[in-house]
């Protein structure tokens, strides 16, 4: 009888590290969140935003994987593929009705911001250009699993170099710059691949609610629309990792972002 005590003590024991060691594999698992952002390349509130995204995610490491997924967004569609660059004061007081003091007010207050992150928004040398072969480049990176780093590659190179990421040439440098095939990114900017996906993209934005850009979307349950305080992301983050998936819901006020329609970005 003693034996048989003994062994069924020793039985809850094991099945009790068994369920200690099964808990703790759950709790320390990561939990996978899926963001998908819509942005474009000329927008600073997207730089912005991409960056206290990173800042927030950088807070959760070891919490979760996320997968981030860039969706494409043009501020300034109708701007002609083939149109020379345009300075960004210029554009801005010639397309949208802004006043130069308006405008390098509005510009300053953003670079401001920028350099609280880290990063530079050289507005004077910023140029304004069509960017939907920029676009078109991201999809393709994307599928070799390197678009985040292109397009900050991208942001970088308009707003802190002020080049033309409309150019092959510089599309084609940059690209080389994070280990994609020079040949298979001039072939790709010769044709038209992608640009169909493009276009779905803006579609599938404006019918998730999207009216500026940034728009942040978490798991297709929270969406953030706009550079919106750290606050809002670090909870956004939070609340997805205890919650499970359900109907999409918009966090916060609209945030800052840059309108379509003014070009303002406020």
């Amino acid at each position: 009888m003693k034996h048989l005590f003994t062994s069924k003590i020793q039985c809850k024991q094991i099945i009790i590290v068994i369920i200690c060691i099964f808990d703790y594999n759950i709790r320390s698992k990561k939990r996978n969140m899926k963001i998908e952002i819509w942005s474009d390349i000329i927008c600073p509130f997207c730089y912005i935003g991409l960056t206290k995204l990173e800042m927030a995610l950088q807070e959760s490491t070891g919490k979760l994987a996320a997968e981030i997924i860039w969706k494409s967004y043009q501020l300034n569609p109708d701007y002609p593929e083939d149109a020379p660059a345009m300075p960004t004061y210029d554009y801005l007081v010639q397309t949208k009705g802004m006043s130069m003091d308006d405008v390098v007010a509005m510009t300053s207050q953003l670079s401001a911001q920028g350099k609280e992150l880290g990063i530079d928004l050289n507005f004077e040398k910023a140029i304004v250009v069509n960017t939907k072969k920029a676009h078109r480049l991201i999809h393709f990176a994307q599928a070799q699993q390197k678009g985040t780093q292109i397009k900050k590659a991208l942001f970088k190179a308009h707003f802190t170099d002020g080049l033309d990421v409309n150019n092959n040439e510089v599309l084609i440098t940059l690209a080389t710059q994070v280990h994609l095939s020079a040949q298979d990114v001039k072939d790709l900017l010769e044709s038209d691949e992608f640009a169909y996906d493009v276009a779905q993209d803006i579609q599938e934005g404006v019918s998730l609610g999207l009216r500026g850009v940034p728009f942040f979307v978490f798991d297709r349950k929270y969406a953030i629309p706009g550079a919106q305080p750290m606050e809002v992301f670090r909870n956004t983050i939070n609340e997805c990792l205890a919650s499970q998936p359900a109907p999409l819901e918009r966090r916060g006020e609209e945030g800052p972002s840059c309108d379509p329609e003014t070009g303002k970005c406020e």
